[in-house]
């Protein structure tokens, strides 16, 4: 994981959303933004959602949607990664939850309007990017279990449970060890 190539990002803080934006340079010059807003849980806990994309200066908003495809996918990736350790130091105590903009059951009705692998039964899309975060967990599991804990949720219990390389799971939440 030493090695990486990442982009130079600049943090805002506003509210309860933290950001780093970044320019990815690809194919194109595109700016980025990796962002975690808080929202509340049904018991009160405070979780922060890992949320990513490419980002609109001119209505200062991030399209979760697009795929760039601008060839620069890795570096993007660790920068997104980076951010996480960073995120920890400056927010201890808050958990992280990722879950791709491509999980939900309204992705896959949309998908299919326009979707040229005419997927029969199950979408292929589906899961897409939460399945890169889960790869990139299994792959170094063991060196980030020294500083993380990891549940997965479940499709079919609907619940978070202790996260166990190799399965599969529709969204993570990362505990920053104490």
């Amino acid at each position: 994981m030493n090695n990486i190539d990442i982009y130079e990002t600049n943090l805002s803080i506003e509210n309860s959303i933290v950001q780093y934006l970044f320019e990815s340079t690809g194919n194109k010059k595109i700016i980025k933004a990796v962002q975690y807003s808080a929202f509340e849980t049904q018991s009160g806990a405070t979780i922060y959602n890992l949320g990513f994309g490419d980002y609109n200066s001119e209505v200062q908003s991030i399209s979760d949607k697009e795929n760039s495809n601008n060839g620069d996918m890795w570096n993007v990736f660790n920068t997104v990664l980076s951010t996480v350790p960073r995120f920890f130091n400056d927010n201890p105590g808050f958990p992280i939850y990722v879950q791709g903009s491509d999980s939900s059951d309204l992705f896959v009705v949309e998908c299919k309007k326009s979707c040229s692998k005419k997927c029969s039964v199950t979408c292929k899309n589906k899961n897409r990017r939460i399945r890169t975060y889960t790869y990139f967990v299994d792959k170094y599991f063991k060196e980030l279990s020294k500083d993380y804990i990891f549940f997965g949720l479940d499709e079919k219990e609907r619940d978070f449970v202790q996260y166990l390389p190799k399965n599969k799971y529709i969204a993570i939440l990362v505990y920053k060890k104490k």
